[in-house]
This record gives structure tokens, sequence and C-alpha cells, in this order.
């Protein structure tokens, strides 16, 4: 993968680890009437993956 691949890769994924925890957790937070633990667990994990995996592809090009 080029440099500049990596950094496009990387930028996506930190964009991914946003809009899956604003669509996933905050809004299963919002409503509350109809908060489901699964989806709120599944939010967060799939919200740190991204952002682990982004910041593991950045610090491989330091």
């Amino acid at each position: 993968m080029t440099h500049r691949q990596q950094d496009s890769v990387t930028r996506y994924l930190y964009d991914a680890s946003k809009i899956v925890f604003a669509t996933a957790v905050v809004s299963n937070l919002v409503a509350l009437e109809r908060f489901s633990m699964v989806v709120f667990l599944i939010g967060v994990m799939g919200s740190a993956g991204c952002f682990h995996w982004a910041y593991w592809l950045e610090g491989e090009r330091g």
C-alpha cells in the first residue's frame, strides 16, 4: 500500500468510526423508550474497532 493510499484509508476509518458512533450509539441513547443494549454494544465495538484500525495504520507510517 502506498503512503497516499494508507493516508486515505486511515482518514476513511476515522470518519467511519465517527459515523458508526453517531448512528448506533448516540441515536440509541436519544431514543430512550426504544433503547437496545445490543445495538449500543455493537456500535461501541464497531466504532472502537474502526478507530483502533486507523490508529494502527497511522502508527505504521511513523
